[in-house]
Order: C-alpha cells, then structure tokens, then sequence
C-alpha cells in the first residue's frame, strides 16, 4: 500500500500516509499503541473500507474493494467465528463454496487442510466438542481453504494459553509456508510477533503511521518452542519494546 490515510466521517483521522509493503510468502506483524488504527488498515486492505491511497498486489494496482471477489485476501478475526451447527469438515468447506473447483479437487484440498491442522479424527465433530486450540485451528483452516496471497489475522491467539497459542504458531507456520501464503497478523503480544514474522510494524498513536520497521532474521525454519531461549529473539523483543514505549508515550 502507497500514501494510504483515511479519516472518519466525525472527523477523526485513523490512518496517515501508510507505506507498507509485505513480500510474498513473508509473515508482518503490526504492533501499536491502543486506538493507532490497525483495525482501520485490516478493513483497508480486505477491502472493507475505502480510503484514499492505492493498495497494489504483485505490483498491479487492484481497488481494495475488488481483493474480496478476487480471492486475494482473507480475514481471520479474533472473535470466534466458527459455526457450530455445523462440522469440523463442513466449516472448512464453507469458504470454499464460491470456488470454481471439481467436487473432488475441493475433497482432496479439505482433506489436506485437515491433515495440516491435525484434524484429521475430527472432521465429523462439532465446534462444542473441541477445544479452544481446536477451534482456533478450525477457524484458521476456513480461511486459509481458498488460498488466498494474504491472510489477515486480527488478534487470532489472543484468548488462548500460552502453550495451546505456541503449538498453534508451529502450526500457522508450517502451513504459511507450505502453501506460500503471506500473512498479516495484528497483534499486542511481542513474543508472538517475534515468534512469527519475518518483519514487524511499529505504528505511532493515532493518526497512525509507520514509526518503526524491525527485521526479525530468525529464518524460515524456526523453532517457536526454543527461540525464546536465544540471544536474538532477546534481543529483537527488547528493541520491539523499546520503539512500542516510545509510542505509547509513558515515562517511566
């Protein structure tokens, strides 16, 4: 996205001039102050709200509000969005209803969806048999289903334990990687933006803007379960909170 900004119509500018570019198949995590306007940028870029600016996909310039229809995006929001009449395979498969695909190329897709998300002996269950980490896992198999080149994720993990929330990083990474899918994730957790990206956004309070932009160079392969332990995810956390304290504009 190129000088992206949008203002509400009371007045209130949300975002200003954004430049943010996300390279395919790499994770970005944004990071901010309360209020800074990350959730106004997710209905930015899923087309959901338009703002002045332009948002361009491999290059190609394409109208947000178009990015929906065309398969572009997807969103995996922090509420529980699962729908529990329905199984774990039938979820999957409702966000591939609109696709193009042969009956059996959509099995063999769900299958494999399952498969990744370790759901394989659950296909036939219902969301309130599942637990938390499940659904969580459900939630993001249906919007990964149409393969969209971005997924947004807003604040997923967010009501989830800490081991339940690793094991689901390992998981969202392997998948991202394996389908070669870019991802977006808002989040207030640093441990999990560090876990995760390949680089992280740091907004200013509101009107936001990029602050700050930190590379995490802990490869393409790592291990969620250790890093934590390492001199550079210590590293990079500390200089992420560095830059978020400076935002947040409170003095010790």
């Amino acid at each position: 996205m190129h000088n992206v900004s949008y203002t509400y119509p009371g007045g209130v500018q949300a975002v200003q001039n954004l430049d943010i570019e996300i390279r395919s198949g790499e994770v970005m995590s944004l990071i901010g102050p309360s209020g800074c306007g990350k959730s106004t940028m997710i209905s930015i870029v899923s087309g959901l709200r338009e703002a002045s600016g332009t948002i361009e996909w491999n290059q190609k310039y394409v109208d947000a509000a178009n990015a929906l229809n065309q398969r572009l995006v997807n969103v995996v929001f922090q509420r529980d969005t699962v729908m529990p009449w329905l199984s774990v395979e039938k979820n999957i498969s409702f966000g591939l209803r609109y696709l193009p695909l042969p009956k059996k190329e959509k099995a063999l897709r769900i299958d494999r969806l399952l498969k990744m998300g370790g759901l394989e002996d659950f296909r036939h269950s219902r969301p309130h048999q599942l637990s938390g980490g499940m659904r969580r896992r459900v939630a993001l198999l249906t919007g990964i289903a149409p393969q969209p080149k971005l997924l947004i994720l807003d604040e997923p993990f967010s009501a989830l334990d800490e081991p339940t929330r690793i094991g689901i990083h390992a998981d969202l990474l392997d998948m991202a990687h394996e389908l070669d899918m870019s991802i977006l994730l808002v989040t207030h957790d640093l441990s999990e933006a560090v876990s995760l990206s390949d680089q992280v956004v740091v907004f200013t309070k509101r009107p936001g803007t990029v602050a700050s932009l930190v590379d995490v160079p802990l490869g393409r392969d790592r291990d969620v379960h250790h890093i934590r332990s390492t001199d550079t995810y210590q590293l990079i956390y500390r200089d992420l909170w560095d830059k978020l304290w400076d935002q947040i504009g409170t003095t010790a």
